[in-house]
C-alpha cells in the first residue's frame, strides 16, 4: 500500500512517530485483554490474596505480561503499598531480589519480570524467603513455573487494534498514514507478537513519512 496523497499533511500535524517506544513501551500503554478491553488492576490485586500472595502472569513473548505487571505495581502503590519492581537477566540477579525481600515490610509486593531466567533453585529460595518475610510476589513467565496463575495474557488482532487506537494524535494519522489493514497485516507478519508488530508499524510509519516528504 502506497502512502495516500495527503500523508504529508497528516505528518505535519503530528510531530513524531506514534509507534515509538515512549508511547508503546511497557508501562506507557493500558493493559488490555485479548478482546481489547481494559484489565482491572484492582481486581487482580484482590485475587492475589486468594492465591496465597504469590502468583504468575503467563503469556508468550510480546503478549503484554510486563505491561500488566507494571500496571499492577502502579495500582498497588496507589493503595499505599510498598512495591519493588525487578527484572531478571540471569540467576545472578538473585542477590537483588533477596535485598528487596529483606528490605521490605510484611505485606510488601515484589514484582519480578522474566522469572524463568532466575532458575529453579534461586526461584525456590525466593519463594521461601518471601514466605518468611510475609512478602507477596507477582512474576511474569512464558510457561508454567510452579506458581498459580493470576492472569494469562493472550494476543489477537483485536488487541493490537485497540492498542493502536489509544496512541497519541490518532486523528492525525489513522487511515492516512497507517490504516486498519496495515495493523492487521503487522499482526499476521509478527505471528501474533504484539510488541514485534508495533516495531513493524513504527518502521512503516517512518518509511511512509520519508517517502512523502522526499527525504531518506
Amino acid at each position: 500500500m502506497n502512502p495516500p496523497a495527503d500523508c504529508g499533511a497528516a505528518v505535519e500535524r503530528f510531530v513524531g512517530n506514534p509507534f515509538s517506544t515512549r508511547h508503546t513501551s511497557p508501562g506507557r500503554i493500558e493493559s488490555l485483554d485479548r478482546d481489547g478491553n481494559p484489565l482491572e488492576a484492582g481486581r487482580l490485586l484482590d485475587d492475589l490474596a486468594g492465591l496465597g500472595g504469590r502468583a504468575a502472569i503467563r503469556g508468550r513473548h510480546g503478549s503484554g505480561k510486563t505491561t500488566l505487571l507494571l500496571r499492577l505495581a502502579d495500582a498497588a502503590e496507589r493503595r499505599g503499598e510498598r512495591v519493588a519492581r525487578l527484572r531478571v537477566h540471569s540467576p545472578w540477579d538473585l542477590a537483588i531480589i533477596l535485598r528487596a525481600l529483606l528490605g521490605g515490610r510484611s505485606g510488601s509486593l515484589v514484582c519480578i519480570d522474566s522469572w524463568e531466567k532466575l532458575g529453579g533453585p534461586a526461584a525456590a529460595l525466593t519463594q521461601l524467603l518471601a514466605g518468611l518475610r510475609g512478602s507477596r510476589i507477582i512474576v511474569t513467565t512464558h510457561g508454567g513455573c510452579g506458581l498459580p496463575t493470576l492472569a494469562a495474557c493472550e494476543t489477537s488482532p483485536a488487541l493490537l487494534a485497540a492498542i493502536v487506537r489509544r496512541l497519541p494524535a490518532r486523528d492525525a494519522w489513522a487511515d492516512v498514514v497507517i490504516g486498519d489493514d496495515d495493523v492487521a497485516a503487522a499482526f499476521e507478519r509478527a505471528s501474533g507478537d504484539v510488541r514485534e508488530a508495533l516495531f513493524m508499524l513504527y518502521d512503516l510509519f517512518e518509511d511512509r513519512s520519508r517517502s512523502r516528504s522526499g527525504t531518506g
